[in-house]
């Protein structure tokens, strides 16, 4: 195991924990005036975790596959084709999710944004990061 990877790997443990504790606090929220708040702050958490796995991903493939790639969608292909995940179709989603709410934040796109973030995107990301986390602790 490398130094690199494993520092890149406890700087996106701390991006999904943040992630999770955004969404649990909103979906366990009943005040409706702080629900704006909380879905973006479950939107910004959810950008910066997506930039950190693939970033993760890009050292981890370099020091453990050999693979110097430098794209997020390149990353994400070529853990792939390496099986380090199971399902590119919905890491490139959620990589291009990523690039244009960093873009274009209307209300509409925002919200319906949030609840795929929760509804499609969380289990993803935890899944990964636990089958991750054995090669760590």
């Amino acid at each position: 195991m490398k130094n690199k990877s494993k520092l890149k790997f406890e700087i996106f443990k701390k991006m999904v924990i943040s992630l999770n504790e955004s969404i649990d606090i909103l979906v366990k929220n009943t005040d409706i005036t702080h629900k704006r708040w909380l879905k973006d702050s479950v939107i910004q958490r959810f950008e910066y975790t997506i930039e950190w796995l693939w970033k993760f991903l890009k050292v981890f493939l370099l020091e453990e596959h050999q693979e110097d790639v430098y794209s997020p969608k390149q990353v994400i292909k070529t853990a792939f084709k390496v099986w380090i995940i199971n399902d590119i179709k919905i890491y490139i989603d959620m990589i291009e999710k990523r690039n244009r709410l960093s873009h274009d934040y209307h209300d509409e796109f925002a919200e319906i944004s949030c609840e795929e973030i929760i509804d499609k995107y969380i289990d993803v990301i935890n899944i990964f990061f636990e089958s991750v986390k054995k090669e760590y602790e």
